[in-house]
């Protein structure tokens, strides 16, 4: 499986506060608007599997999670919780 290869569809929720309409265009029935990103930050979580991965890998170096060589010590770990 190549994880490089980036998803083509991605669905976010948007605040309507969030939203400041800057043109809008009547012949093409189009609308550019301004978005604020703290405001995206704040409903939505990571979705892709890039940013998944990314936060993992913060998780696991900045000491949040185990890392574990062999399935014995994992398991071990898991019948403890």
């Amino acid at each position: 499986m190549n994880m490089n290869t980036q998803s083509t569809h991605a669905a976010v929720n948007i605040p309507l506060t969030a939203l400041k309409c800057l043109y809008r265009n009547e012949s093409s029935n189009k609308v550019v608007c301004e978005i604020d990103v703290d405001s995206l930050r704040e409903v939505n979580e990571p979705a892709t599997i890039d940013e998944m991965v990314a936060e993992a890998h913060l998780e696991y170096f900045s000491g949040r999670t185990k890392g574990f060589d062999n399935t014995k010590n994992l398991m071990g770990q898991l019948a403890i919780h």
